[in-house]
Order: C-alpha cells, then structure tokens, then sequence
C-alpha cells in the first residue's frame, strides 16, 4: 500500500471509530461487515446511515441497506462512499456532496490564547447551539477518553470551536467541526498547537470542503482521498 492510500485508509477508518463512539454515547445499535457500516435506527443529525468502510464495496448492499430502512418506516439517510468508487447513480441516488480527505504530520504542541477544552453540560449546550450541532454530542461526549470538544473564547464570548477524536485503535486524531462565528477570522495555528499539546506526536486526518478545505490546506494539510456522500434521488 503507497504512503497516500495508507493515510486515507487511516482516515476513514477513524471516521468511522468517530460513528461507533457516536452512536454508542447515544445508546444506537449499528450492524458492521466486512465492507459497510450500517446505523439500525435512529442517526444523529449530519450523520450518514451507511458507510462504505472498504474500497470497491458492494453498491448493492449499501443500496438494499437504505431500502431496508424506508421499509421499515426509519428516517431514510446518506450513504458515505468513503473511497469515492461506488457506482450509485443507477441506483436511484444522486451526490449530495463531495469533501477532501486530509492528512497532516502531528502539529508542534503548544499553549495558545483563547482555545481550551470543554468540562461543563452547559458550556457544551452554548457551543452546540453557536455551531448548529444541537443533538449530535451529548452531555456525556465530555467524559468520554476519545473525545475533546475545544473551544475558543474572547471577551468572555465563545467564538469558535472544534473537536479532536482519538480513534480506539490508531495513532492519528480525526480534527472535525472546526467552526468560528460569522466575523471572527480562524485560527488554525491556535488549533493546532492546543490539539498538538492535548495528542502529543499524532498526525491529524478529517475531511473538508470548499473554504474550510482551504484552510486546512493552508495550515499544513494535504489531500489523500475524496469523499462523497449520497441521497435518494428526489
């Protein structure tokens, strides 16, 4: 496997150690084989239902999977094609977006003004509402040893945030929702020097789009693999 494959390899993977932990914290039963990852109930919002965790997965299986939920009278979600290769046109689905896998060697480690991790219920409900993520990340995401939800302040004021998860099997941290207020310019060296200090020596992966795939790149990252994600047709 080439040095590029390997990391995006590692980056799906912890993309989906991020849904099991997800959707254990919130108590959903999953089914996993070889080549998918299905979500047997209910999914937190801005979550896919399926994901194709294997290169060249089966199409039909991820397909019958959404099928299966809409019989069963289930909120009809996304399919992840994690590695981009899946035929799902001509299976009545259309694209709904495309990201970027990214990949970036562990950042210097530092202390950096205004970003600190979050400790308390409440603080978690003020930065899910700022960042539209209300549902997703229960309370209990906090005691969580995979999980660090950061937040930037200034003024006494939450301005942005993100979230370092440490896959339970691997030496890399996913980096994903990293948000500022509209206004507030980012502040991705802060960023990386706090989730260098918190995950000492580990490379960081995660996925972005459009602007926030800019910055990413801009402060250090490279793009190892495409991700895109699909919905019934309308």
């Amino acid at each position: 496997m080439t040095p590029s494959h390997s990391r995006l390899a590692t980056a799906v993977a912890a993309s989906r150690s991020w849904y099991d932990d997800v959707m254990a914290l919130h108590g959903a039963p999953v089914t996993v084989t070889d080549e998918i990852w299905v979500a047997d109930g209910w999914v937190p919002p801005f979550h896919s239902t399926v994901l194709a965790i294997r290169p060249a997965a089966d199409a039909d299986a991820a397909a019958e999977a959404i099928s299966a939920r809409q019989r069963g009278g289930l909120e009809v979600g996304g399919i992840a094609d994690c590695f981009a290769d899946l035929d799902l046109a001509g299976r009545g689905f259309e694209t709904l977006f495309e990201a970027r896998w990214i990949h970036r060697a562990a950042p210097e480690p530092g202390f950096a003004d205004g970003w600190s991790e979050l400790a308390a219920p409440r603080d978690l409900r003020r930065w899910s509402e700022l960042h539209d993520y209300v549902g997703v990340l229960p309370d209990t995401v906090l005691g969580h040893p995979r999980f660090k939800i950061l937040a930037r302040s200034a003024g006494g004021s939450l301005i942005g945030g993100a979230v370092a998860h440490q896959p339970g099997n691997g030496d890399v941290v996913g980096l994903s929702n990293v948000w500022e207020r509209p206004g507030t310019d980012p502040d991705w060296p802060g960023l990386l020097a706090t989730v260098g200090r918190l995950h000492p020596g580990r490379a960081l992966v995660g996925y972005e789009r459009d602007a926030d795939l800019a910055r990413a790149l801009a402060a250090g990252f490279a793009v190892v693999g495409t991700h895109r994600v699909w919905v019934r047709a309308s």
